[in-house]
């Protein structure tokens, strides 16, 4: 499917969720509870995105000998459900790299419905690629020990990522593209008023409008963080620059399936 083909697909309802995570990941439960959870919330449109294999270790990513089976276990469960519940298969696509994300051959060809790109690692000054994920006092840890205590060299590098991500393409939703800021602010949390912190959100908002990707507005953390990523106080940019946006929970958990889904979308459609 295209960005617009997505974007004219859920246009037509609020019970969509294009972000989710079972035990091919780093979910918490199986594929058959998230989706009878789904199915019982409402959801007319779920996606089912584990993060995909990665050339490096990682405790978080599914394994490459279980795609297959990962996407065989979709279609069963869309056998179940029928028109109760339109399952897409979809996956979180890492990006490390020029020569590994979204882009390249290998995901380019996989049987799938959409692809979110989406940050997790980034690389610090020696090249050696970091989680900046996870918790913050993890982060502060990595911050310290891998990157020298340079907070702004991580935060570039960061957005630098999700740039160059966005440059080669080859995904349909950007996902969370402001996560870093989860753990960045509890070492300063004066950063997002920073003028050079500003400049780069707009960069990728500008970014997001001329190539025509939906951004997602996750709201896995409104509860644990108070916050949406992105920020809210970047969404009228993305409302002016006329950006087409997906409300996604990003859950891993039955739970948590539509885990700030309402507020998010109130909040968004109340915009000038």
């Amino acid at each position: 499917m295209t960005s617009k083909e997505i974007s004219r697909l859920i246009s037509e309802t609020k019970t969509y969720n294009l972000h989710s995570h079972t035990e091919y990941c780093d979910g918490h439960a199986p594929m058959a509870s998230i989706v009878e959870a789904a199915a019982k919330e409402g959801f007319r449109i779920w996606g089912i995105t584990p993060h995909s294999p990665i050339p490096i270790e990682s405790g978080c990513n599914m394994l490459r000998t279980d795609v297959g089976r990962y996407i065989s276990r979709v279609g069963e469960l869309q056998d179940k459900y029928g028109d109760e519940l339109r399952l897409l298969t979809g996956m979180e696509v890492d990006f490390l790299g020029r020569d590994f994300g979204p882009h390249i051959d290998y995901f380019q060809t996989l049987p799938l419905d959409y692809r979110i790109g989406s940050v997790h690692f980034v690389p610090n000054q020696d090249g050696i690629l970091i989680d900046c994920d996870g918790s913050a006092e993890r982060f502060r840890k990595n911050l310290k020990a891998g990157y020298a205590d340079d907070l702004r060299y991580v935060v570039e590098k960061y957005f630098e990522q999700v740039l160059t991500m966005q440059e080669l393409g080859g995904f349909e939703i950007l996902g969370h593209f402001d996560k870093i800021i989860g753990n960045a602010c509890t070492v300063d949390p004066n950063l997002e008023n920073e003028g050079w912190y500003e400049s780069l959100i707009k960069e990728v908002i500008r970014g997001a409008a001329d190539s025509g990707v939906i951004v997602e507005i996750n709201t896995k953390a409104i509860e644990s963080r108070g916050r949406f990523y992105p920020s809210e106080i970047w969404w009228p940019m993305l409302k002016e620059c006329g950006v087409k946006i997906a409300v996604n929970s990003d859950c891993h958990s039955p739970e948590l399936t539509n885990l700030g889904r309402n507020e998010a979308l109130e909040k968004f459609s109340l915009l000038h």
